[in-house]
């Protein structure tokens, strides 16, 4: 007896012992991990600010130089007889970045500039059809920067065309300055960058400055990705888009091998260009910095896990003496401390879900009550102290009723998600036709979707065989999903409902070519009061509660309802319901 007793202390203590030790092991890891993840969000907001700087001292670099020509072309009433050169020297000799500055007369012809040797004298661009340009800022009278061009000499530039008319207001010609790429990063981007790079690309995704190798520059962004990640190509999409922000993507370094990068991109607003500024980092030179954090953690977990086995060994001597009831005893009261603690944390996440929930209901209702109300009571006030003639008088008792109506169906949606949540959602299932439940339901939105001009089609099989459901609800599940695809689908879109017959179910697709679902928020698009534009300004209304009570129609029919979204390019509802199903089948709902 006694060797069994102690055969199962030595099982107990080493039980205890490995779950501390894991429990160390667990938090360890779970610690570094967030320190982690601190300290790449700290880097990154560095790094954003880095790339930010750059953009700023770009704009200011080029606005200079743009300064200071279209001052030298307001503050001259005549043509000076060396046509600016003496002027353009002096511009070119204090302000360090001009390639070459030059003076084209009103014929088109270059005339002066400087440096010389830079300049092309005599060109006519008339006769080598290069003066679009020219012709745009005589006809606007603004500056005008081409977008980069490749120089003669294989360079990368931008073209500064600024429009010079004398007192008299006649169009003299224009002042030309040539501004290289490669200077302007020279005098912008003063770090270096051992680890990562810096880029610079157009809003075309023209490659215009690359730290990490010049040889790719004046090539499209998109052409010259090694094995590309797919949110490389996102955040490149959005730099275009002229967009801030930061992420990060998979990149095959020059050894070849695939590493993880961090990335922050800051845009280049500058006249009629747009650029971006991308900086980037491999992940490893980032969690490089906290190694040493990670050193300390480990030898406080080795200290730990040294002194846990010091104890349990030492315990392990202690329950040796003791006996079975005193074991029990230990039993019980581990046990209910287990029990308490489960319960007091399925209190918690309980009380956190209806503190959530009670948010959520508060938001929609106050929205949702007081656009119906606020016209209900300007309306009313408009019919007390005016007087209207019957046409004016009908339509604000219309616009009235409406709103009642809008009440009305929110508390009917409050009421059934109620009877949702309490399991008392009552089912009628009778024979049904799908196709006369399609009708109806297009029915009931025609002039919804007539009104914006959409597009709805029909794919249904010829023979569909009949499915015992309740009809009643089946035709609010069409409506619903019906209703919000016309809602976020742009005037003259196209909506299809798809209906399949397999072998134990009836499946429907309700699809659209809409504004789409973003990932984050398909994941609650069926939670209650959940919107997909949630703020107080969303142009589509609605208590948020319509996906979350057609899913607990299909779900308490034995079926599945399910969604499949890629923003802007629309969103495709699709619910099973078995053929065979018994009335004993259709299942109270606990919830949703």
């Amino acid at each position: 007896m006694f060797a069994t007793k102690s055969r199962w202390n030595v099982i107990i203590v080493v039980m205890i012992t490995m779950l501390f030790i894991s429990s160390i092991l667990f938090l360890g890891i779970r610690a570094n991990t967030e320190v982690e993840d601190l300290f790449v969000g700290m880097f990154t907001r560095e790094q954003t600010s880095q790339a930010q700087q750059i953009s700023s001292g770009i704009t200011t670099f080029l606005n200079e130089k743009v300064t200071m020509l279209e001052i030298i072309s307001r503050n001259h009433n005549s043509i000076p007889d060396d046509n600016f050169n003496t002027i353009f020297s002096i511009v070119y000799n204090e302000s360090e970045g001009f390639y070459a500055i030059e003076y084209i007369n009103s014929t088109g012809i270059i005339v002066s500039g400087y440096p010389e040797e830079n300049v092309p004298f005599g060109y006519d661009l008339y006769e080598n059809n290069k003066a679009a340009a020219f012709e745009q800022i005589k006809e606007t009278g603004e500056t005008y920067i081409t977008n980069p061009l490749t120089t003669l000499e294989g360079e990368l530039a931008i073209y500064v065309w600024i429009p010079l008319h004398l007192e008299n207001g006649s169009f003299e010609g224009a002042i030309v300055a040539i501004i290289e790429i490669d200077e302007i990063t020279k005098q912008t981007i003063k770090t270096e960058y051992e680890s990562g790079y810096v880029y610079l690309i157009d809003d075309n995704a023209k490659l215009l400055y690359d730290s990490s190798d010049d040889h790719l520059v004046g090539k499209n962004y998109f052409n010259i990705i090694n094995e590309p990640d797919h949110r490389r190509l996102d955040i490149i999409g959005m730099q275009t888009e002229g967009l801030s922000g930061s992420g990060q993507f998979s990149e095959r370094n020059k050894n070849g091998f695939m590493e993880e990068k961090i990335i922050s991109y800051v845009p280049v607003n500058w006249y009629n260009q747009q650029w971006s500024v991308g900086v980037v980092t491999p992940l490893w030179y980032v969690e490089s910095l906290i190694q040493s954090v990670y050193v300390k953690q480990g030898l406080f977990a080795m200290i730990s896990i040294a002194f846990i086995l010091f104890i349990s060994a030492f315990i392990a001597l202690i329950l040796f003496s003791w006996n079975k009831t005193l074991e029990d005893e230990v039993k019980s009261k581990t046990s209910e401390l287990e029990r308490s603690n489960d319960y007091l944390q399925n209190a918690n996440k309980k009380l956190k879900e209806l503190d959530r929930l009670k948010n959520d209901f508060v938001s929609m209702v106050s929205h949702e009550l007081k656009t119906p109300l606020t016209a209900m009571k300007t309306s009313s006030e408009f019919l007390r102290e005016s007087e209207c003639n019957k046409e004016i008088k009908e339509e604000m008792l219309d616009l009235i009723i409406r709103n009642i109506d809008r009440q009305a169906r929110m508390v009917d949606d409050l009421l059934d998600i109620s009877r949702i949540e309490s399991g008392k959602m009552k089912f009628t299932p009778e024979d049904v036709n799908i196709k006369e439940i399609i009708e109806i339901a297009l029915h009931n939105v025609a002039k919804h979707a007539k009104d914006k001009s959409i597009k709805i089609m029909v794919n249904c099989p010829e023979e569909v065989p009949v499915i015992r459901t309740d009809k009643d609800k089946l035709i609010r599940v069409f409506v619903n999903l019906l209703t919000n695809a016309i809602k976020f689908t742009p005037e003259e879109g196209e909506v299809t409902i798809i209906v399949e017959d397999h072998e134990d179910h009836l499946q429907t697709s309700i699809k659209d070519n809409g504004i789409g679902i973003s990932k984050e928020k398909r994941d609650k698009i069926f939670d209650k009061f959940y919107q997909v534009d949630s703020t107080a300004t969303r142009k589509a209304g609605g208590t948020g509660l319509g996906l979350a009570i057609i899913k607990g129609i299909i779900d308490g029919q034995g079926g599945n309802i399910y969604l499949e979204s890629e923003t802007g390019k629309g969103s495709t509802f699709t619910f099973r319901l078995p053929k065979e199903l018994k009335e004993d089948d259709f299942t109270e709902i606990e919830g949703v």
